[in-house]
């Protein structure tokens, strides 16, 4: 074998290294977490890559919230590690890691219902209270509104539109947080069919933006359309 293959070769692999390195946003390493007596996580090994779906499924108890969790500083594993962009993460605070940019949703939602949609997108952008939004935050809530199909909407309160709105809302607050990894929990659960378009519309839109998504669903048509890879989680680990 030549010299110069030898050169040729350590140089690609040495790119393939640093592109992967650059590709991968998140890492967990052997993540594990109980309850009690209950072990609820049991290793968990997993990476996500810039710009890709991936879709966690499985039955009640099977750990996927309880991971989501972890990932968003909202529990502390027992053991292992959880890395963005190739940092440690696992002691910060839940709005730090918002601020390092990861956002979640949540099944119960958490909007500020009596507020209306326009000021929810205001406050995820602001990230503070009462303080009046230059011309640069306006323009940008009302390109996110249009992003999510609720410009019509954006004065009425978020706890009068409908469920599938506020959905669209809660991802809307996550792209106001400038978040690059987005977890987001049920996303077309017990929604109408015209949102659950949307919301398809709209991940397809996050993903050709180089937005990485970890979303938990249950929904196969949804799935099908949306993921790039399906992760089924069994009894705390990730089995295919």
């Amino acid at each position: 074998m030549s010299k110069c293959f030898c050169i040729f070769a350590s140089v690609v692999l040495k790119n393939l290294f640093v592109n992967y390195k650059l590709h991968k946003v998140l890492e967990l390493k052997n993540i594990y977490k109980s309850f009690g007596d209950v072990r609820v996580l049991n290793g968990i090994n997993l990476h996500l890559e810039k710009g890709l779906v991936y879709t966690l499924k499985g039955g009640n108890g099977s750990g996927k919230t309880t991971l989501i969790n972890i990932i968003s500083g909202f529990l502390k594993p027992d053991e292992g590690s959880v890395e963005l962009r190739g940092k440690p993460i696992i002691r910060f605070l839940p709005f730090h890691v918002n601020r390092l940019g990861i956002g979640r949703t949540f099944q119960d939602l958490r909007l500020a219902t009596q507020m209306t949609v326009y000021e929810n997108i205001l406050l995820a952008l602001e990230k503070r209270m009462f303080t009046y939004p230059d011309s640069e935050q306006q323009k940008k809530a009302n390109e996110i509104l249009e992003t999510i199909s609720l410009s019509d909407k954006q004065n009425e309160l978020a706890g009068e539109i409908s469920y599938g709105q506020q959905k669209l809302l809660t991802i809307g607050c996550c792209i106001a947080n400038n978040a690059d990894l987005l977890l987001i929990d049920e996303p077309v659960a017990g929604i109408d069919k015209d949102n659950q378009i949307k919301i398809i519309q709209l991940v397809g839109q996050l993903k050709q933006e180089g937005k990485t998504i970890l979303q938990i669903e249950h929904h196969p048509g949804y799935i099908r359309e949306t993921s790039d890879y399906v992760l089924q989680m069994e009894k705390g680990v990730v089995v295919c």
